[in-house]
């Protein structure tokens, strides 16, 4: 399960780690560590300076786990481009509105504008 949290996070640390060095010249060792690391990081901050408790971490991977699988699925069987970009639209939008329940509006957009100086700090961001 915890893995698949991963994945989440994974397009963040592709984007932040590319100043350093490319993700495709990464062995898969290398990659595994650099998002656990971008995960534990995260966890931290959400735990120390958000105080949100273990029960509220786990609820948001498993959002984030639910997430990926249904946009994994509305690629796989959605029709058009069109279609999917409706879907895919209608679940983010699920999506914030549960974190927003476990988290709490504030507390999400203080996590939001952490992950946005992350990847200011790396590079990606302007």
């Amino acid at each position: 399960m915890k893995k698949s949290i991963f994945l989440v996070l994974a397009m963040l640390v592709i984007i932040a780690i590319g100043k350093a060095q490319k993700w495709s010249d990464l062995t898969a060792e290398q990659k595994q560590m650099k998002l656990e690391a971008f995960r534990a990081d995260n966890q931290k901050f959400m735990k120390d300076s958000l105080g949100l408790a273990q029960t509220q971490l786990d609820d948001i991977d498993n959002v984030n786990i639910c997430y990926l699988s249904t946009l994994d699925r509305i690629d796989r069987y959605g029709k058009t481009d069109a279609a999917k970009e409706n879907y895919a639209k209608s679940v983010t939008g699920a999506r914030s509105a549960q974190l927003d329940a476990i988290m709490g509006p504030e507390k999400r957009k203080r996590f939001q504008a952490f992950v946005q100086a992350k990847l200011k700090k790396a590079g990606v961001m302007k």
